[in-house]
């Protein structure tokens, strides 16, 4: 574990407000006080946390792997973080089956993979490992535990290394969203489900930020060399190929409503 990144001993010195952390419901410190003897349980359910959510953060490194799935689009020009959608009907994650399963062959996004565990910031840089005490992998009688005597367990220190490149891809994805602002590369588009017909008005079913690709193209070749230098024209072509999944997701909504229908 990176001398940067540790767990609590005694009175936690960094504050985790509840719910301050997207999807973590009860956030806290781990500690070998509070939690040495709480450990791992695989649940039947493992994503039943994610079922209502519509979207799921990414880092950058990640987009050409969330792209053969899911629309990648972006939260606004002036904080450009990459999300996955994974949903366009109301507090229901189209990916989530009703046992609380992801669906197989689709891939599922880091941020929920590291679930029920997450780093902190606090003062100069320090990070804590946080976890979600309300989670269902969290349990009493655990299958793995936390803790093995003082030090943590192979699987918790798993867990913590994951999370450790999560927050070092964080950091990436936090420069490449500042790129996409200083060159103002985002447009607001919309997604229509059908063309509408003469006569008719068109029908909106959501806006989202994505690169405009007419923007993209006028940049100056040292710029566009710059990107490609970093690693960024990467991730945006990846992004721009995501947007095919628009219609994916449209036709999926679709089969889900029919079924439900058809009772």
């Amino acid at each position: 574990m990176s001398d940067s990144v540790q767990t609590v001993s005694g009175k936690p010195t960094l504050e985790v407000r509840e719910g301050g952390i997207y999807l973590y419901e009860k956030p806290e410190l781990l500690t070998r006080e509070e939690h040495g003897a709480l450990g791992f349980r695989t649940p039947p359910n493992p994503f039943e946390f994610a079922k209502h959510i519509s979207t799921v953060p990414l880092v950058a490194g990640e987009i050409a792997s969330a792209q053969k799935n899911y629309p990648v689009v972006f939260s606004d020009p002036e904080n450009a973080s990459p999300i996955a959608v994974v949903s366009v009907i109301k507090d229901r994650n189209m990916f989530v089956d009703d046992s609380g399963n992801w669906e197989p062959l689709h891939y599922i996004p880091s941020y929920l993979r590291r679930h029920p565990f997450a780093f902190a910031q606090g003062k100069d840089d320090q990070l804590a490992v946080v976890i979600d005490r309300s989670s269902n992998f969290i349990a009493e009688d655990p299958e793995q535990p936390f803790f093995d005597g003082d030090n943590l367990s192979e699987r918790t220190q798993a867990m913590v290394d994951f999370c450790g490149q999560y927050e070092a891809e964080r950091r990436r994805t936090v420069e490449f969203a500042k790129k996409l602002k200083e060159l103002d590369l985002l447009t607001l588009q919309e997604v229509v489900p059908t063309a509408p017909k003469e006569g008719e008005q068109k029908q909106q079913l959501a806006t989202y930020w994505a690169v405009d690709i007419n923007k993209l193209g006028d940049l100056e070749p040292g710029l566009v060399g710059e990107l490609h230098k970093t690693g960024f024209l990467s991730f945006i072509f990846a992004h721009l190929f995501s947007l095919e999944n628009w219609r994916r997701l449209l036709d999926r909504r679709q089969m889900m409503m029919e079924a439900e229908q058809a009772g």
